[in-house]
Formats: C-alpha cells, structure tokens, sequence
C-alpha cells in the first residue's frame, strides 16, 4: 500500500500548527491585490465627489489662465500638485495596503514566525521550485485557471462595455462635463463587475487550495501513534520512570523512618513518621505518605522497631500541614507530646518495642 492510501485520518492540531508554522496553508492566488482592489473602489465611491472638487479646482487654477501658470512659481505649482495627488492617492493606498494585509491575516492568521522571513537556503533552492513549475500537473493546472480568469472577466467586460456602448455614442455630443461623468459611471459599473467575478475565483481558488492542503496535511494511523508518544513519551519509558521514582521516594523513606521515634496513622491511609531531639527544640516530621506510601512507612516501623500508634485526627493534621524536614506547629504540640510522652513510658515499663540498632540503607 502506498503511503498516499494510508494516510487516511485528518491532521491532528499539532500536525496544523507545524503546518502553519512552515507556511503550508490554504490560500488564495491574488487574494491580497483583489482585496486591494475592492477597498480602492470602496474608498473611490464614497469620497468620488470631494476628489472630483479637487481636481476641478486643481484643474481651474492651473488651466484658467494659462498666463498665471506661466508667470507664477513654479515651486508653488508643484505644492499644489503634490497635495492634490496626495488627497487623491493617499486614503486609496493606505485602503489597499489594510485591505492586503487584512486578508493575510484572514488566510493565515495571526501566528508571527520571524523565522520565515530569515533566508532559508532550502526555499531559495531554485533546482526544486523549477521542477515543481514545470511538472505537467502544475503546468496545466496554471493554463487551466488563468484561461478561466482571463475569459470570465474579459466576457464580463466586453457584455459590460457593449450595452454602454450606445450611451457612448451619445456622450460625444454632449458637454464635457455630463460626459465625464457619465464616462465614470460607466467605468466604476465595470470595475464593480470585474472585481465581483475576480472575488467568486477568488473564492473558488480557496476552496480548491484548501481541500489540496487538507489531502496533503492526511496522516496514516502510524504517524498519529509516533506523534503522540513524542507529545506524551513512550509509555515504557514513562512507566520505568515512575518506577524508578518510586524506588527513590521508598529508599528516602526508609532512611528517616528508621530515625523515627513513632508513627502515628490514620490509621491505614495516612502515616506519619516523628522525631525529637531535645537539640532540634520541637519534634519533626520526618516522613509521611498516603495509601501505598503509609502502609510502607508502617512495614518499615516494624522493621526498625518503631511504635505505631493510631491518632486519626494528628495524623490526618500533621499530613496536611507539615512538610517533610519541617517541625509541628505548635497548635499541635500538647497532642504530639502526649503521643511521645505515651511511647517513651511503654519503653520504660518494657511493653513497647525496641529501636533496632541502625541498619545501612542503600543509597
């Protein structure tokens, strides 16, 4: 089986973001100048009157008298006309430059890589990208297309221009300005139309470019497993590592119960292991576990001939308050020295067990 046929399971999010990451997303061909073009014409239509005013009045001061225009300054002629263009070009290229970068963001979104802006020599490797464009596929993918574009919008445009065309006529006996005007109208319906049907190629060059992406983006059931146990790890790895944590906390564990002087439990899901040294000032919390780890601590105790003795509420206190290394508060200090008080006279009168002398623990 091909890798193509077995790559049969949509893109997990990891694989999209890697995806995006590289710049491989569905896109549009001349998204950005279509989108350029209709906020030029946006920005045309709504201020047409204004702009028209002021290339009148530009028009009027420069060609009324045309002896004014030879014998004023020229530097002031050319102020004149750089804030003409300027009202003029302006707001309709600072639409287009919006518009451009608005449907980039729309396609690609908003994920800055830096780093494909830098040179990559694989990118600038020309022997690949001109295999790829002159491949059959691509070649007769490309014909296909721009000969579609070109003969839709040149259809439009012809149907367009051929019913003003009468109206046309008409305009050349009439004034200049109803004919200008006119004349306009006529342009902006074709520009209107043109740019209709450059948006629904548009449209049907995304949807062609995102179901390619899609298909390319596929990944076989082995992938997603190799994806995974690098997102998460290899579950043997994981599970000798947990096994090994374990080993640590119970050799840890031994090496202070062993020092211990009682355990007080709860009595078989908490325990806690104590010790006083008149030196330390309070008695301390050497160790302390929960289900598995307790019933440890107490198989422990009995090695090591430590009391046991069961004081739900302590211990149950004692785990949630006291960490490991750390002295009782002092809340606590009448409860633990009744607890020690009642461990140490059971050793006096011979009915509690003896420590055993200390063992070598591995490290």
């Amino acid at each position: 089986m091909s890798d193509d046929q077995s790559k049969t399971e949509d893109a997990t999010p990891e694989r999209r973001k890697k995806a995006r990451d590289e710049g491989q997303f569905a896109r549009a061909r001349d998204a950005g100048g279509i989108a350029a073009t209709v906020a030029v014409l946006v920005v045309l239509a709504s201020s047409m009157s204004s702009l028209v005013d002021r290339v009148r009045e530009f028009s009027m001061r420069c060609f009324g008298e045309p002896f004014d225009l030879l014998r004023g300054s020229q530097a002031d002629l050319g102020a004149r006309l750089v804030k003409t263009l300027g009202w003029t070009i302006f707001p309709c290229a600072c639409a287009a430059m919006v518009a451009a970068v608005a449907i980039g963001f729309v396609e690609a979104g908003w994920h800055p890589k830096l780093e494909l802006a830098m040179p990559k020599w694989s990118r600038m490797d020309p022997i690949g990208k001109l295999g790829q464009m002159l491949s059959f596929k691509h070649i007769l993918t490309e014909l296909t297309f721009n000969a579609l574009r070109v003969g839709i919008v040149g259809y439009v445009a012809y149907s367009t221009v051929n019913e003003a065309f009468p109206v046309l006529v008409r305009y050349t006996s009439t004034g200049l300005v109803s004919a200008t005007e006119g004349l306009l109208a006529i342009v902006g319906r074709l520009a209107v139309r043109t740019c209709l049907v450059l948006v629904v190629l548009a449209l049907a060059d995304y949807a062609q470019s995102y179901f390619k992406t899609e298909k390319e983006m596929k990944m076989s059931k082995q992938e997603i497993k190799e994806e995974h146990k690098q997102q998460e790890g290899d579950p043997k790895i994981k599970h000798k590592m947990r096994a090994l944590a374990r080993e640590r906390i119970r050799r840890g564990v031994a090496k202070q119960v062993a020092q211990a002087d009682v355990i007080v439990t709860n009595p078989t899901h908490v325990s806690v292991a104590l010790r006083y040294r008149p030196d330390e000032g309070a008695p301390v919390v050497v160790a302390k576990g929960y289900d598995e780890i307790a019933l440890y601590i107490r198989e422990l105790a009995q090695e090591h001939g430590v009391f046991i003795m069961r004081v739900p509420p302590l211990a149950r206190a004692l785990a949630q308050r006291v960490r490991v290394g750390k002295r009782v508060p002092v809340d606590t200090y009448g409860a633990v020295a009744e607890v020690l008080a009642f461990v140490y006279r059971l050793r006096a009168e011979g009915r509690a067990p003896r420590k055993k002398p200390k063992k070598k623990i591995a490290a």
